[in-house]
């Protein structure tokens, strides 16, 4: 026997575990990116509120404000585009790399645009309703780029609590639109019935994204969520407002900052329990590539055994394949006479990716479902040259109008697009 045999079913176990290690590694990355992406949107997201508020006043006292925020969001992109050049040689996080590198590519493109849009805001040639438009198509592709990243994910645990992040960042991005459309109906001291029917219309969005959130969540970010109870009451309590506004019932514009103020509260706060979110995700990524490694390390260390065995290297002893029932694993590990049997291994491994694989499949239903809705939107966008905002106000309308969900829509349209 050549001393660098190794049993067909064991390199193969290896050969197992050495995948799941790597797609742990890649998942790594995915949550940097997330991570990344997250921080810029964010800036993005007060950049835009503020901006709105600008172009509805006629004074230019937020112009140090907006310049502020600008310069945030420009160290954020910095920080992204630095991770995204490691990428363009082709080792990206994304199982399909072809639809990740396109949606990064479209969130690349978006950004370009952005210098040109702040001297748009900054001298007045730019309507509040076409800047926050731009803000809203530029972030929905930074959030399209993730959700796309985020499709590698093949670990349970790791996903449950990227699902919970993604979704949140979603409902987040549906507070962050609600802040800036509610300032030029604050600014204006009424809300027409289109602008109230999209602002009922954010909330109910922002609300199901956080209901998913709240399925997946680890405890320490839902009890930091249900610690911002009263500044969604006071949030709240506005939006009831607003409601009963009309052109003959108007609102004092001074309410413009008020609202400004308590959804920015909302946001930063929504940023904490995003921050948390990531935080429990970098951690579970580490756990279970340390369990991993570990575990890769201890069949490597069957594997050296075996070959010393059969090298002459330690003692000649039968080895037993199957030298007692399999089902009862045995007291100290591998043992020294190898009595942990490769059919031990195989059958335990079998039994674990089996448990993984049921609970990923639960467990990806959202993110799945989620990443079906953007790519719906973007092919309405592309197809009806519409903007994503206005993509995603038809499928909800469809949606209401038939009794299904977005996610149902998204299928029907996916479908008709192939078969066309």
């Amino acid at each position: 026997m050549s001393n660098n045999y190794v049993p067909p079913t064991l390199r193969f176990l290896l050969a197992a575990r050495r995948c799941e290690l790597h797609a742990l590694e890649s998942l790594a990355g995915t949550c940097e990116l997330v991570v990344l992406a997250g921080k810029l949107v964010h800036a993005l997201q007060k950049e835009r509120g503020w901006s709105n508020l600008y172009l509805c006043s006629e004074d230019d006292d937020g112009l140090p404000t907006l310049a502020e925020l600008g310069r945030h969001a420009a160290d954020a992109e910095h920080e992204m585009r630095r991770y995204l050049d490691d990428l363009d040689a082709g080792s990206g996080p994304a199982s399909d790399k072809a639809h990740f590198f396109n949606c990064v590519a479209s969130a690349l493109h978006r950004l370009e645009a952005l210098p040109g849009l702040r001297r748009g805001i900054r001298d007045r040639r730019t309507s509040a309703q076409e800047a926050e438009s731009t803000f809203t198509d530029l972030i929905a592709s930074l959030l399209a780029m993730v959700f796309e990243a985020a499709d590698s994910a093949l670990d349970p645990d790791v996903t449950r609590i990227l699902v919970a992040l993604l979704n949140f960042i979603q409902g987040k991005e549906l507070s962050g639109q609600e802040r800036a459309y509610g300032v030029v109906g604050f600014q204006a001291g009424y809300f027409t019935e289109v602008q109230k029917a999209r602002m009922a219309a954010l909330v109910a969005a922002r609300n199901r994204s956080v209901d998913v959130f709240t399925q997946f969540a680890p405890p320490a970010a839902l009890q930091c969520w249900e610690g911002l109870d009263q500044q969604s009451q006071d949030v709240q309590r506005m939006q009831a407002m607003l409601d009963n506004t009309s052109e003959s019932q108007r609102v004092g514009v001074a309410l413009t900052e008020v609202w400004l103020d308590l959804c920015t509260q909302r946001i930063d706060g929504m940023r904490n329990v995003e921050n948390l979110l990531a935080k429990a995700l970098a951690q579970q990524c580490e756990k279970r590539i340390a369990e991993t490694r570990k575990e890769l390390g201890d069949r490597s260390l069957l594997l050296r055994r075996f070959t010393d065995r059969a090298s002459g290297k330690e003692p000649s002893m039968v080895f037993r394949v199957q030298g007692r029932i399999a089902d009862i694993p045995p007291q100290d590990g591998i043992g020294r006479d190898m009595d942990r049997s490769i059919v031990d291994i195989l059958r335990e491994q079998t039994l674990r990716m089996q448990d993984a694989a049921d609970a990923l499949t639960s467990v990806r239903r959202s993110l799945d479902e989620r990443k079906q809705i953007e790519k719906a939107k973007w092919l309405l966008v592309s197809r009806y040259h519409l903007s994503e905002q206005q993509a995603h106000e038809r499928m909800q309308r469809v949606a209401m109008d038939g009794g299904l969900s977005l996610g149902d829509i998204a299928g029907q349209l996916l479908n008709e697009s192939r078969e066309d």
